[in-house]
Parts: structure tokens; sequence; C-alpha cells
């Protein structure tokens, strides 16, 4: 067994020559992280950040060293001592994944046992994703739970809590509308440089669709791929109607070709819609929010640490600065709504759209 482990340790395991590794860049203008890496690791967080992260020429705040070492070196180092500054990091969802730390150079190094398998590139994906995450919270960006996608040019950030309905109009947007997807689930506030305009920044986050959510989508191209992924994953779709746990997870661009739609990584926010399901209601209607009313809407759906914002990763966090509370200034509406009637909804919605776009 490996007595002890130090950063000049695996620096120089990293440095090692290989030619089954690979260096890259993926991220954003505003922060990225360099990869090393087995080939068909990068390759993988290639095709499945496209879209919505550069590839390499974007800046490296952070980097992901994958090392290809034989299972038995796995072994030896997985209970090793540490020599400060490196740490442990125990995440949640890949309890068998033996990951250091080295907060002074914002490096993080897996090793992995079967490292070109799926399960174990999405594991370097989302933490290539979170490294860029913690750069973003640590320049101080707002976070929101909230989904967004752009309409008429329009960006429409959906607000709400869980269970509110914020993927099942996502999900009629995207299938009637021709709405274009910017993220699920979350999405960073960023001003614009050369004006007070505010963008929202998704990320190329895996989409999780309820059962409810599939069976409210009216017959087409949409409708019959989640059917049929769903059957291939967990069976008929109608014995989970009830279902609030189970989730089908799809990539975002995935979901967008199948509605033939695409992902766009960044758009100017318009207008923001809370999603309210009242039983009694006959026909849906929009309810301007007040500034109050707006700044709780915003500030419930605020995710202010790392654990909120990469909560299986939380353990990659290292010192950033405290986020500055900062809420979109555009419209807010709520959209109430009776439990079936998306296609009045999606009218509702597009008309909305179409009197922000000419009013402002």
């Amino acid at each position: 067994m490996q007595d002890s482990l130090s950063v000049n340790d695996l620096e120089v395991w990293a440095r090692h020559p290989s030619t089954s590794l690979r260096r890259d860049r993926f991220g954003l203008v505003m922060a990225g992280a360099e990869i090393i890496a087995p080939s068909p690791v990068v390759d993988y967080v290639a095709w499945y950040t496209e879209g919505f992260f550069a590839r390499g020429d974007s800046p490296a705040s952070a980097r992901l060293v994958i090392h290809d070492v034989d299972p038995e070196r796995i072994g030896s180092v997985k209970d090793a001592r540490l020599t400060p500054p490196l740490r442990r990091a125990v995440l949640p969802a890949s309890p068998d994944t033996v990951c250091f730390v080295d907060d002074t150079h914002s490096t993080v190094h897996l090793f992995l046992a079967a490292a070109t398998a799926d399960e174990p590139m999405l594991v370097a994906v989302r933490i290539l994703r979170a490294l860029i995450l913690r750069a973003l919270l640590g320049d101080g960006l707002p976070f929101f739970h909230a989904t967004c996608f752009t309409l008429r040019g329009v960006g429409v950030a959906v607000v709400g809590r869980r269970t509110a309905g914020k993927t099942t109009l996502l999900l009629h947007c995207l299938d009637s509308l021709g709405a274009v997807l910017v993220g699920n689930d979350k999405f960073a506030l960023v001003q614009d440089a050369d004006s007070d305009a505010e963008d929202a920044l998704g990320f190329p986050i895996q989409i999780g669709i309820r059962a409810g959510s599939v069976l409210a989508l009216g017959d087409g191209p949409l409708r019959t791929f989640l059917m049929r992924r769903w059957s291939q994953r967990f069976g008929g779709v109608d014995a989970h109607r009830d279902d609030l746990e189970t989730r089908l997870g799809i990539r975002p661009q995935e979901l967008a070709a199948a509605a033939g739609s695409t992902v766009m990584p960044r758009c100017r926010l318009g207008l923001a819609i809370e999603p309210y399901v009242d039983p009694l209601a006959v026909t849906p209607r929009l309810e301007r929010l007040s500034n109050d009313e707006r700044w709780t809407l915003w500030t419930d759906n605020l995710l202010p640490r790392a654990a909120d914002v990469f909560p299986q990763q939380a353990a990659l966090a290292g010192p950033t600065s405290e986020t500055r509370l900062r809420i979109p200034q555009v419209p807010a509406y709520r959209l109430v709504q009776p439990s079936a009637a998306l296609p009045l909804t999606s009218r509702v919605i597009e008309d909305l759209v179409c009197r922000v776009s000419v009013e402002g």
C-alpha cells in the first residue's frame, strides 16, 4: 500500500509520458478547466458539453487530472495518508471513486477503476462542470433554482418550488412553441459588460423528467421519444403517473433535438414566470408580481452555496467569495393554470412574450 501521497507525487504521475492521455480545455469566457485524461474521457466530455462549453481556448482556472493507472495502484492509493494541502473528497453519488483535491492549485485528481466506462466518464463530466461552477461562485455570480429558455428571442425564466411544474412547462414550450433550451434546474445570472442588461447562463446538466410531465405532452415526436426512453429504463409510463421521485435523465442536447430545437448557453433575460397550478381555475391567467413578490420569488430560489449549486460534488468546494445577492430586474408573472390546460397555457405564454418583446 502507498504509505503517503503528496501533491508532488501526483504531479509526477500526471506528467509521466503516456500515449493514452490527452490535454484539453473546456468552459466559458469567464471560467474554464483543463482536463488531462485518457482520450475516450476527453471525447466523452466534449460530446456531453457540446453547445454549452467552448473547447480548446477557454481560460483554465482549474484542472482535472484523471490518472491512467492500473487497478492495483488505485487500491494502493485509496487509503494512503495525504500530505497537506492534498485532501480526500467523498462524492456521495460515486462513493467508489478515489478523489483527491489540491485547493492550492485548484486541481482535482481522480482515479477511476474503469475510466472508459459510461458511468466513470459521467463522473468526470460532473467534476469538470463543478470546477467551472465553483469558479463562477468564487467570482460572486448568483445562481438560481430555475429553468430557462428563449422564445421569439426573449429569455424566459421559469422560477418556482420543487414540483411546481417548471419542467412540464419547459417541455411544452419546446414541443409546441419552438422554444430554445438554455438550462434546466439552475442558471447563473451574469451582468452584461456593456449595458445594464442581465443574462442567464445555462449549463450541461442532465434533465430529470417525471412520468406526469411525459404524459402531459400531446402526441408528437417529443412525447414519442420520451415514452420510448422511459419504457426502456423503467417500463410502462402510466404505472408512474403519480410518482414524484422516479425521473428519466436526458441530456439537454438530446431533449432539444427530439423537439426539433437546439440549445444555447446564454440568453438575455426578458421576463420571469412562476407556475402555479390551481385546480379551481377554469383557464390559465397571468398575474403580474409586485416588487416585493418578485424579490421573494427570486430570493426563495437563490442557491447561495456550493452545496446548493453542485450538491453531489460539494466536497470539491474550495475557498469562495460570498455570493452577491442580486436578483434579475425583469418583470415577473404568476402563471395560474388548471391541471390540464397546457395548449391554452402555451398561447398565454406566447402572447406575453410578444408583448414583452414589443415593449422592451
